[in-house]
């Protein structure tokens, strides 16, 4: 009877992700938070979080995440909120 020798290999990778700002980027105040906090838009929002925006909008909905509405329609989310 033959042995083989069996060598087994494992990787483990990593992501690490950078959010850059433009200058002038936005800070407010959350109500929520009761702090000024980092304003991102939803589809930033959907990278930091690895999810989709659609899932971003979801969230909102359920409160999961907080927002603040403008007038415009833009829907700023609480950079903050993210990590709950």
């Amino acid at each position: 009877m033959r042995k083989t020798k069996r060598t087994e290999i494992t990787f483990e990778t990593g992501q690490v992700l950078i959010v850059r700002r433009r200058p002038g980027s936005k800070r407010a105040w959350c109500a929520a938070c009761e702090a000024e906090v980092e304003m991102v838009t939803v589809e930033e929002a959907a990278v930091i979080a690895g999810v989709s925006s659609r899932t971003i909008y979801r969230r909102v909905e359920a409160g999961r995440i907080y927002f603040m509405g403008t007038p415009e329609g833009v829907l700023p989310i609480c950079g903050k909120s993210l990590s709950l």
